[in-house]
């Protein structure tokens, strides 16, 4: 008896041996098998798991690379995690889960060319039936990523959350209501941290942001899809709400205020556009798709730089994407699209008139579809020590002008109202010459009205077009400058008053591209105290611009008829002999012939 109970109790042994063996062995894998399953069942897509063990003694089970989604570019990715469950689990239907601690995780969001988000597929196959019920109490992550594809534009955008520290509270698969928590990372070498409320489905946020030092060219790709303007450096700080989702109706809305550092700006050339010391931006809301505006922009140490380059192409029309189609083409391929088009008109039969204002009714409506945009307010732009810089590389020598310590306000910009928002600047040109530019401008029609003032602008400035286009380099010589300027219904008007003082003419320039005897005017419109006054009207509109020649040339009359009366000797040698000294002669070179010389000197047949 005692041989058989020793015999029967070793079989006994070596069962709870094998069994204890088979769980130790086969229980990871069938946990892991099921625990893959059920994700699988609840988030409807493929799930992977290298490693899955459970401690029964303190419901905690830990794993090591957890994959959902496509292998190849997954949803959700984590390198290590520790997962503690809720012991309702044993009795409550779903897996509720009391604390997820991962590490490194990685979320990878995606925006399909619909606009759908790919986390918003983390809810089961709709025609499964219902999925497990899954409840998170508590969510920590350390060392993790958030990637955002836009795959909506075109190109692709993307950003990147590294560093992400999270805590989250509250989820629950079978409710709507979204989960709390904060956040911590880094975006493009700047720190950023969130706290608020985040639901996946439906995909909503409501939090409050602060970002510190976030390098601005992250903004680069949205800017190509606007302009040819590119960010080459500087930094971003702000802090506000950012609310996207539902609540927005799938918008995303920005609201709060803004902060750049040492930020500078390229044109589609990668020469200097654009550059700011420091801006601020108060009171910013943006919703994406409908409005843009901000109680108040202030900058400080801006700098701008305009140029004509050696083709005549200017560089803020061409990087802000202002250039019409047809000064953007090339001229062969728009002559020989004029000619293809012709030629179709002739070989097409001839439409009723009905048609083609129908066609042209349709086109019309389609172009004001798209004209709408986005609506723009600003409150007040303030402008503290300024540059403005401008070059004409197509003049040899370039011409050059600065004006710099520029400062001024603009105030009640808004393409919603068709109200006039005031602008009034003031600066110097080389730090010597005072210029001031005011008036108002409605953007909504578009009108407006300008006026600039200038004293004593050094004509040297200008002395590249005085040269191609009078005919004569300068010696010297200051402008005053008065030019007011109307723009409404597509017509521009101009009343521009330049008095020249002191100036000198030097030597012809053979290759001047106009005939327009300079000199001779010059020495019959200059008084006696050497001051030249011009008013110069201009009228311009979409078809073209001209000046009103019958006003400049009644002035000249009307200044040579004054000359006349008070200098007749000198104003009769100057419309003769030009504007030289009595010791010159023809040999010099410097004699030029006055407008009546050849009426005065030369015979008549009669």
């Amino acid at each position: 008896m005692a041989i058989g109970h020793r015999k029967g109790l070793s079989i006994a042994a070596g069962i709870a041996v094998v069994m204890v063996g088979s769980l130790y062995f086969a229980g990871p894998w069938a946990l892991r098998s099921w625990t893959v399953d059920k994700l699988r069942e609840t988030t409807g897509q493929p799930v992977t798991m290298e490693h899955l063990s459970f401690n029964p003694f303190t419901a905690t089970a830990s794993l090591a690379q957890l994959t959902i989604g496509d292998s190849e570019s997954p949803i959700i990715h984590v390198d290590k995690g520790e997962i503690t469950l809720a012991w309702r689990t044993l009795w409550q239907s779903g897996i509720h889960i009391k604390r997820v601690d991962l590490n490194g995780p990685l979320l990878h969001l995606v925006q399909t060319p619909e606009g759908d988000l790919n986390i918003t597929q983390l809810s089961g196959s709709e025609d499964s039936g219902e999925s497990t019920a899954l409840s998170i109490d508590s969510i920590k992550a350390h060392q993790g990523e958030i990637e955002w594809v836009n795959q909506s534009q075109s190109p692709s955008t993307q950003l990147a959350v590294t560093n992400l520290a999270l805590t989250l509270e509250g989820y629950d698969s079978q409710i709507s209501s979204p989960m709390k928590g904060q956040a911590t990372g880094t975006l493009n070498g700047g720190q950023l941290s969130a706290k608020g409320q985040f639901g996946l489905s439906p995909l909503t946020g409501d939090l409050q942001m602060d970002g510190q030092q976030i390098g601005l060219d992250l903004i680069n790709p949205w800017l190509s899809q606007m302009s040819n303007v590119q960010v080459d450096k500087g930094t971003l700080s702000g802090h506000g709400t950012l609310a996207f989702g539902e609540a927005r109706q799938g918008r995303v809305q920005w609201q709060g205020d803004l902060d750049t550092n040492a930020v500078s700006m390229l044109d589609g050339r990668d020469r200097p556009l654009f550059s700011v010391n420091q801006a601020r931006l108060t009171g910013m809301d943006l919703l994406t798709g409908d409005h843009l505006s901000a109680d108040r922009l202030s900058m400080s140490g801006s700098k701008m730089m305009a140029i004509i380059d050696e083709q005549g192409e200017f560089n803020l029309t061409n990087s802000l994407g202002l250039q019409s189609e047809e000064s953007s083409a090339p001229k062969g391929d728009a002559q020989g699209d004029g000619a293809q088009a012709n030629d179709a008109q002739k070989d097409e039969p001839q439409q009723n008139d009905s048609s083609q204002q129908g066609s042209q009714q349709g086109d019309s409506s389609q172009n004001g579809s798209q004209g709408d945009g986005m609506a723009l307010a600003l409150g007040r732009l303030e402008v503290s020590d300024g540059v403005f810089n401008f070059e004409d590389r197509n003049m040899s020598p370039t011409v050059s002008l600065g004006i710099d310590s520029l400062k001024g306000t603009m105030e009640g910009f808004d393409t919603r109202r068709d109200t006039s928002t005031s602008y009034s600047f003031k600066g110097f040109e080389s730090q010597r010459t005072p210029v001031i530019i005011e008036g108002r401008f409605n953007a909504s029609e578009p009108s407006g009205v300008m006026h600039l003032v200038v004293d004593r602008l050094p004509l040297e400035r200008f002395a590249p077009y005085i040269q191609r286009f009078g005919g004569y380099r300068i010696e010297q010589g200051t402008a005053d400058l008065d030019l007011s300027y109307r723009l409404r219904d597509g017509h521009l008007d101009a009343d521009n008053h330049v008095v020249l003082r002191e100036l000198d003419l030097g030597e012809e320039v053979p290759e001047g591209d106009t005939s327009l005897p300079l000199k001779k005017l010059i020495g019959v419109l200059k008084g006696d105290d050497g001051v030249i006054n011009l008013d110069i009207p201009i009228n311009a509109s979409v078809e073209g611009a001209g000046v009103d020649v019958s006003k400049v040339i009644w002035q000249v009359i009307g200044e040579a008829m004054e000359n006349m009366v008070t200098s007749p000797i000198e104003t009769l040698d100057a419309m003769i002999n030009g504007d030289d000294d009595d010791t010159a002669d023809k040999s010099s070179g410097r004699y030029t012939d006055g407008p009546l010389s050849k009426v005065a000197t030369e015979p008549h047949d009669d």
